[in-house]
């Protein structure tokens, strides 16, 4: 009873927002992130003028991970400048109104206003496709473009490329000669050591949302939710058939249909406790998998702590 989005949600800008490049230049993907595109022209096939003023880095809240990304994204900028390109930093969640519910959506309010928040992904895709990043690359010539991914992701496929080996089982690997990289190695000292705790620390996510929709007391608060649902004139199985149900939006705004169905849902999932329930679960489960993995837990902790006040320097300099 997984309860994913019909619709496939983009966590570019929680991982890898470089990653955007390689994919306007493949031609694969549309383009990133939530930022105005530049002013001045930037179809020129050769590099910036040394003099080309910085682009800024977008207001950065203050808390500590969105200090250490947006140091990351300034270093990044400082890093494909001195190879000859041009780099915008992105805001780490271009729509922050989106939020994810992966088990329930038990939150009236939002449900009221957004729906299952289909608009706000509308808008999510937008803002991607005018990430002035991959709008840069592709008016490159193709010689340009392909050598600005390189600069930015470098090849994983290198000898010395970063590795982890993920919980759930495969690999990941990464330049270590990319601009990415150098921004986090400069920030964080142990770029492999960086590199492999995250991916693995990030990874624990699936599992734990994957741990909850098995339990057998989550299958249990599905059932009286289900039985609240039907009271209220919908016949949904669980959570991910309710929001597979709604209707797809024709225009920038919700729909109607679609407000209901978010309201009955979040209404039922308050009443019955499944959202409550949740989110003690998938607390327990986190616990669990923290205690699993405590080594690279405790790793990441203590490389971000001793990151914070490199970061706080880096964007202070500008």
């Amino acid at each position: 009873m997984a309860v994913v989005s019909r619709r496939t949600r983009s966590l570019w800008y929680a991982v890898a927002v470089p990653a955007a490049l390689a994919a306007a230049v493949a031609g694969a993907l549309g383009a990133r992130p939530d930022i105005a595109p530049p002013s001045e022209g930037h179809a020129s096939a050769g590099p910036p003028a040394a003099s080309a003023a910085a682009v800024p880095v977008p207001p950065v809240s203050g808390t500590p991970a969105e200090v250490r990304y947006a140091a990351t994204q300034a270093l990044i900028r400082d890093c494909m400048q001195r190879r000859g390109f041009r780099y915008w930093p992105v805001p780490r969640q271009p729509v922050p109104e989106l939020r994810e519910f992966p088990y329930v959506l038990d939150d009236v309010s939002y449900a009221r206003r957004h729906g299952y928040g289909t608009a706000l992904e509308r808008r999510l895709q937008e803002t991607m496709a005018a990430d002035p990043n991959a709008r840069y690359v592709r008016d490159l010539p193709p010689e340009r473009g392909a050598a600005a991914v390189r600069a930015v992701n470098g090849d994983p496929g290198e000898p010395d490329a970063l590795r982890a080996t993920l919980p759930a089982g495969g690999v990941l690997r990464r330049s270590s000669h990319s601009c990415t990289s150098e921004a986090e190695r400069q920030l964080y000292r142990d770029l492999p050591g960086w590199y492999r705790v995250t991916r693995i620390t990030d990874n624990l996510a699936g599992l734990r949302i994957g741990r909850v929709l098995a339990d057998p007391r989550y299958a249990d608060g599905v059932r009286a939710w289900r039985r609240c649902m039907r009271a209220a004139g919908h016949d949904s199985a669980d959570p991910a058939s309710a929001r597979a149900s709604a209707p797809e939006p024709t225009s920038g705004s919700v729909t109607p249909g679609e407000i209901r169905l978010a309201v009955s849902e979040a209404t039922c999932a308050t009443r019955t406790g499944l959202g409550r329930l949740a989110r003690r679960l998938d607390a327990e489960h986190r616990r669990a998998l923290d205690r699993q993995f405590h080594t690279e837990v405790a790793e990441r902790v203590r490389l971000e702590a001793a990151a914070l006040p490199r970061a706080r320097a880096v964007l202070a300099a500008g």
